[in-house]
């Protein structure tokens, strides 16, 4: 009974974080097609999180899933969690979406990973294995093939930076994740992360340091060359890209691990990438998908070893 109540457990958690994948996939573009309309980063970000927060806390109302136990067990992970994994991460890729392609600042957001691999070195002095070692420069090899450095009018430097910032709070989203679990139940997790998010873009905005402008006067908003207008993308955004998306995701980690999930995640970029082309008329330069399928490679030899560190019952305090 053992075995097979784990296998099943395996196979649900695989399941939910493909769906997760697949969700997230479609954020990408319906965040740049409010942004060509005028929209800004943190307005997008704002409606995307607290849409999504709104919706989550009448579940928790409903639900009742022990809210206030949990943070009293682990408040301050989930404000961290809330803050980077919501927030940033959002404002982050919002702002790289603007100078970059949809699939090639994803694929610098998804250096990620390594970020996870090189904290655990770091702050928990596990060593990597040669096989992690030799992913992670696969991945930097691809991520090199990606930007482009090297081409004066290839990849803005303002975009690299957002899109390394936002690498950066997603490898807190699948150590936080992980973290929380352990003692929040997924929905509370994902409920209280996305108010805290909304909250801290709010904040943002009203100190005039990421102005929030909602341009509901678009005459139009182009996804597949026919005009949704704007409550479509964003109840899409809402929704689809952000409530589904979060939530399986957060049941996945809780079932397969965060370093399992990171690399089902993967699947992401794919669906990011066709996404962009269906509804956006994307299409990477052939030197970017040899690239992507370089930081692909990498990040997947990098995860299994990153699973061996992550999944032990110590997970709060390193």
């Amino acid at each position: 009974m053992i075995g097979g109540s784990a296998a099943g457990r395996t196979r649900a958690g695989l399941a939910l974080a493909v769906v997760s994948a697949l969700t997230f996939g479609t954020s990408g573009p319906f965040a740049k097609a409010l942004a060509d309309t005028g929209w800004s980063s943190s307005g997008i970000a704002l409606v995307r999180i607290g849409g999504a927060a709104l919706i989550l806390l009448m579940v928790l109302a409903i639900v009742r899933p022990g809210v206030v136990a949990a943070l009293r067990a682990d408040g301050p992970a989930l404000v961290l969690y809330g803050v980077l994994a919501m927030a940033f991460v959002q404002l982050a890729f919002f702002n790289a979406l603007r100078t970059l392609p949809v699939a090639v600042a994803l694929l610098i957001e998804y250096t990620g990973p390594v970020l996870v691999i090189a904290w655990v070195w770091v702050v928990r002095r596990q060593p990597p294995s040669r096989r992690t070692l030799g992913g992670a420069t696969v991945a930097i090899l691809g991520l090199t093939l990606v930007v482009q450095l090297w081409d004066g009018v290839g990849i803005q430097v303002e975009g690299l930076l957002w899109g390394l910032l936002a690498a950066v709070c997603q490898a807190s989203y699948f150590l936080l994740a992980d973290r929380a679990g352990s003692a929040t139940p997924p929905l509370v997790l994902a409920g209280v992360g996305m108010t805290v998010g909304a909250v801290v873009v709010g904040l943002l905005g009203i100190v005039g340091l990421m102005p929030i402008v909602i341009n509901t006067a678009a005459p139009e908003v182009l996804l597949a060359g026919t005009n949704v207008g704007w409550p479509v993308t964003a109840t899409l955004l809402v929704v689809v890209s952000s409530v589904i998306a979060y939530l399986t995701g957060v049941l996945a980690i809780a079932r397969i691990g965060a370093s399992r999930g990171a690399l089902v995640a993967l699947l992401e970029v794919v669906a990011s990438a066709i996404a962009s082309w269906l509804l956006l008329g994307e299409v990477p330069t052939a030197m970017q998908i040899v690239g992507g399928g370089l930081i692909l490679v990498g990040v997947a030899a990098t995860t299994p070893r990153a699973r061996e560190n992550l999944t032990e019952p110590d997970r709060v305090g390193a």
